[in-house]
């Protein structure tokens, strides 16, 4: 019987816009951002579109911190309406930190937009504060949101009837079932009204001008800040950019295939892993096939395409991928051991009442309303039966048909809106060479639209650079001290790639 089953294809569903950012800023700081005084623009009444300006009624005030804070760091709730197109819509509170530049604010903020969707930016910081100590940010203080649906804020649309449902219970309905009775409309959680939330944000604590950084699904919203609201935003940071214009149901199955090509012909060239692993991509195909033909085996070979496709996000796993592919290969299934979290290979389903890393419900919602659309699968299917090797089509089309068949009732769309965000803000585009969650092609396709980009591509690299390449920190830095100038990219020379193990 096969003791890894099937729903590890949650790895590849759920990596798309996964924030990797645990690792990233610092905690010790200076004077707060604005005025403790409450904030409240005057309400539009001609407001009848889907998505509106931030101009209903919104507030900020400051409360105690939600979690254990150390250093100089005020937190709030910025208070502002779940669907801006309705009169009558209830009100939302949204979390935010603001941690103070350790060598005081000289520059103007930097607010950052986490992953996921669905993940917390609060607890981004708060999980690990001491890795947020990047130089670009000891002169800029740092505004932590936790955007509607997530983290802190409330309502939260995390699930956790993943830990709680039967087996043969469908949790991601459970759990749609529930936050519908509690009233909540799903439709509102999208990043169009995230991005209303932000410069509401930005008017409510009275900030002329700021910076904005995302990383995977962040970089998504702050794309859509530059779109509707760019209106004091000085400089932008897309780390692992994810474009509006991405064709995503298929460019998600093209983005394994491509890291897979990158991978095999890195190894080729390189002396050491020829030698050690050769014939790699053949190996990798016969085995995945093996597995998926024998009832007998541990695993699945979806499952090792599953476990390489979420392997591929985490810089310092790629090294190894030749070598467990190998193993696998020979039936060693421990060797998986080295590329997976210590959960195993799917990021965590659920958070209990301590953990708010993770919003299930907010995933759904933005993916169904902002990327699948009803007949994706078909289009899918039709796009790249043929076009990649026979032996991945399973588990990479299966991927695609569980978020069509979600979507088909969380937030069902016939079509979304694929337009290019067109902007003359400079923006700093980083991008890693094997990227599956976000891959290059992606890091191109946004910049084509943006003339004061800069596209950085980390060789070797993969989700989330500012989090695992000390070179990037380095770019970064030099970029917000003169958006207008390309920064020195020389410390991508001194990366040794390839290096497998």
């Amino acid at each position: 019987m096969k003791k890894i089953g099937i729903l590890l294809l949650l790895a590849l569903l759920l990596i798309a816009c996964e924030d990797v950012s645990d690792d990233y800023v610092d905690d010790v700081f200076d004077e707060p951002i604005g005025n403790e005084e409450d904030f409240v623009d005057e309400v539009d009444e001609d407001v009848d579109t889907a998505v509106s300006s931030p101009t209903n009624t919104a507030d900020f005030e400051y409360t105690d911190c939600p979690f254990d804070a150390s250093g100089d760091i005020e937190c709030g709730y910025l208070t502002v309406p779940e669907d801006r197109s309705d009169a009558n819509s209830p009100m939302i509170q949204l979390a935010v930190a603001i941690v103070a530049a350790p060598d005081g604010a000289t520059e103007p903020p930097v607010v950052y937009l986490a992953g996921g969707p669905g993940s917390s930016g609060l607890d981004d910081y708060a999980a690990d504060p001491d890795s947020w100590e990047m130089s670009f940010l000891q002169n800029r203080d740092l505004i932590l949101l936790d955007q509607r649906g997530t983290g802190y804020s409330e309502p939260t649309l995390d699930c956790p009837e993943f830990a709680e449902a039967d087996e043969q219970d469908n949790p991601d309905t459970l759990c749609f079932d529930r936050l519908t009775d509690e009233g909540i409309n799903l439709m509102a959680y999208n990043t169009q009204e995230n991005a209303a939330d932000v410069e509401a944000l930005r008017q409510a604590l009275g900030i002329e001008q700021w910076d904005l950084l995302g990383i995977s699904y962040g970089t998504r919203l702050a794309l859509e800040v530059m779109r509707n609201h760019p209106a004091g935003v000085r400089a932008v940071i897309l780390d692992s950019p994810f474009p509006p214009n991405a064709d995503t149901p298929v460019d998600e199955v093209y983005s394994f295939t491509d890291a897979l090509a990158e991978l095999f012909a890195d190894c080729e060239r390189d002396e050491y892993c020829s030698e050690e692993y050769p014939d790699l991509e053949n190996v990798f195909l016969d085995t995945v096939q093996r597995l998926n033909e024998d009832e007998t085996a541990e695993i699945y070979g979806d499952d090792l395409v599953f476990a390489l496709s979420s392997a591929f996000s985490d810089t310092s796993l790629i090294p190894l991928l030749p070598y467990v592919i190998y193993e696998v290969s020979e039936d060693n299934f421990d060797a998986l051991d080295e590329i997976s979290a210590e959960e195993g290979f799917a990021r965590t389903l659920y958070q209990d009442d301590e953990d708010r890393s993770d919003s299930e419900g907010m995933y759904n919602s933005v993916i169904c309303h902002d990327e699948y659309a009803l007949g994706d699968y078909e289009r899918v299917e039709t796009a790249v039966v043929g076009n990649i090797p026979q032996e991945l089509e399973g588990a990479l089309l299966q991927a695609t048909f569980d978020l069509t068949s979600l979507c088909e009732y969380w937030n069902p769309m016939n079509a979304v809106d694929n337009t290019a965000v067109s902007s003359s803000i400079p923006t700093l585009i980083l991008v890693g060479q094997y990227d599956t969650a976000t891959p290059p092609r992606w890091a191109t396709l946004t910049a084509a639209t943006l003339p004061n980009s800069i596209v950085v591509e980390v060789p070797g690299a993969g989700h989330s650079l500012l989090s695992s390449v000390e070179c990037t920190i380095d770019i970064t830095d030099e970029f917000l001290v003169n958006p207008d100038q390309a920064p020195d990219t020389s410390c991508l020379d001194d990366i040794e790639w390839p290096y497998f193990e």
